[in-house]
């Protein structure tokens, strides 16, 4: 896949949901597990494909099961299908908007990456 986000990218905004998820724990004083079925519980969870919630588990709990490059291309994927992260409208739902400064502007920075004009598959020209 061709992907216009770099790995550093991938691993920073790994890192920064990690760090997101950790926090939203410790204010609400829950047990990763608690977080979790919290995190399930909110209806924007709806939209991301069951098939990823073990990926998604496991990078929030930091110990992500998945290669940097198939996470990636996931998130890759994901932003250009829905034109954000759905992850983190969950925790931006979870945080009552009040997401970490850095990952807002990291999401923000990968959107923009992925969404580019020039990345975007256009009318071939004869």
């Amino acid at each position: 896949m061709n992907s216009q986000l770099s790995l550093d990218d991938a691993q920073k905004a790994q890192e920064q949901l990690a760090t997101q998820f950790n926090q939203i724990g410790r204010s609400l004083v829950l047990s990763n597990e608690k977080t979790w079925e919290l995190f399930l519980k909110q209806k924007e969870s709806d939209i991301i494909p069951r098939e990823f919630l073990p990926i998604i588990k496991s990078i929030l709990l930091g110990k992500p099961i998945v290669p940097i490059v198939v996470y990636r291309d996931i998130a890759a994927e994901a932003l250009k299908k829905y034109h954000y992260c759905p992850v983190i409208r969950v925790l931006m739902k979870m945080t009552d908007g009040n997401l970490m400064p850095e990952l807002v502007q990291h999401s923000l920075k990968m959107t923009a990456d992925v969404l580019r004009p020039e990345v975007q598959p256009g009318p071939s020209i004869k």
